[in-house]
């Protein structure tokens, strides 16, 4: 049995750290507790399903989620249906609180997993020796592994990859927003995830709990104080979202990226630390899952650490790259605008769910070894 630490208290380091736990192992967990709820929503897809399911958890995740039974693709200007998918396999939709709430209770659950209630500060792993972290009380802890999930400004990114990170795409906001289903025509509370695409520009909501999850792609010269009734004009079949009484949240997106190393010595990486997925094909949650669903696989009854870390950030790192390729040229093509759209939305239609369906099916496949 190996004393593990994982840094970053957030899905990928929660999920992480059960992992290592449920694997067999001792586990420090560092993170600062959240000072407040986390905001807004995911969709977790079946590959994302499959991960939950090795971990432990998929019972609990169902209880707090809400299982989606369609995608519908449609043109913000008309509202005419480009594409409609049925969803035959498990996809649901989270609050992001409701997730995290459910992956700290499972934490909290493991006798073997100890909380250090701070983040860590320093990473100490000379050619000949030990490896061990500082905390920010000064603490020093030794360790035979650390798993650093504590994003691409953390410690662990830093570590591992002398800080090389993806670029801000900066030009490109997401705006977004909940609001209370209650204020909405009925059909915004329909099991479903709806995706429209504009010239330049997409929406994407879906409902959570009591809440609709929306958010709005747009380029950054178009985020002016009217953007709303641009976007989403009297005309548009989103009328009602440009209502000004809306508080919007206003995030840059940053550019697809995965780190091109995921491992050095005793320490390797997992979620935003190794991968920055752009949000355009509700991954990023769901790639944190599998990379914890992998780590579960690759570390569970050996205590050969740097083996099952060499064998993990191999895997993960191949399969990864793909995704956030696919998740890119998602963005690219949900941006186009002009005559090109025009001609997107006609490929779109002819093309059908059979065309959605392909494109989606290496992004959704689980690992057959996490099933």
């Amino acid at each position: 049995m190996a004393l593990l630490g994982v840094s970053g208290g957030g899905i990928a380091g929660m999920a992480a750290a059960l992992a290592a736990s449920r694997a067999g192992h001792d586990v420090v967990l560092f993170a600062r507790p959240a000072d407040q709820p986390f905001a807004g929503g995911l969709q977790i897809a079946p590959n994302g399903w499959a991960a939950l399911t090795r971990l432990g958890i998929a019972e609990a995740a169902e209880a707090c989620s809400l299982r989606l039974n369609n995608i519908t693709v449609r043109a913000l200007d008309s509202g005419a249906t480009l594409i409609h998918l049925p969803l035959a396999q498990h996809y649901a939709s989270f609050s992001r609180n409701a997730l995290f709430g459910m992956l700290n209770d499972a934490v909290g659950a493991r006798a073997s997993l100890t909380r250090v209630p701070c983040n860590l500060t320093h990473i100490d792993q000379p050619p000949a020796g030990s490896l061990s972290v500082i905390d920010e009380t000064g603490t020093r802890h030794h360790l035979d592994g650390l798993i650093a999930a504590d994003g691409g400004d953390g410690p662990g990114k830093q570590h591992v990859t002398s800080g090389q990170r993806g670029a801000d795409m900066g030009a490109k906001l997401a705006m977004r927003a909940q609001i209370p289903l209650h204020s909405l025509p009925a059909h915004f509370a329909l099991p479903a995830s709806q995706l429209w695409l504009g010239r330049g520009v997409h929406v994407v909501h879906y409902p959570i709990g009591d809440d609709l999850n929306l958010v709005a792609t747009l380029p950054a010269s178009r985020a002016r104080a009217d953007w709303q009734q641009t976007v989403m004009p009297a005309t548009s079949p989103l009328a009602v979202l440009g209502d000004p009484a809306i508080n919007w949240a206003r995030t840059s997106i940053s550019s697809a990226f995965t780190s091109p190393c995921w491992r050095r010595g005793s320490v390797v990486l997992a979620g935003d630390a190794a991968h920055s997925m752009p949000p355009h094909l509700a991954q990023g949650a769901g790639q944190g899952l599998q990379d914890a669903a992998s780590l579960l696989a690759w570390l569970d009854g050996t205590d050969n650490i740097d083996t099952a870390f060499a064998g993990y950030a191999r895997e993960r790192a191949t399969d990864v790259s793909r995704i956030v390729q696919k998740a890119d040229i998602s963005g690219r093509i949900m941006a186009m605008s002009g005559p090109v759209a025009r001609l997107r939305d006609l490929a779109l239609n002819l093309g059908g769910p059979r065309l959605m369906q392909s494109w989606l099916a290496e992004v959704w496949a689980a690992d057959p070894r996490l099933v």
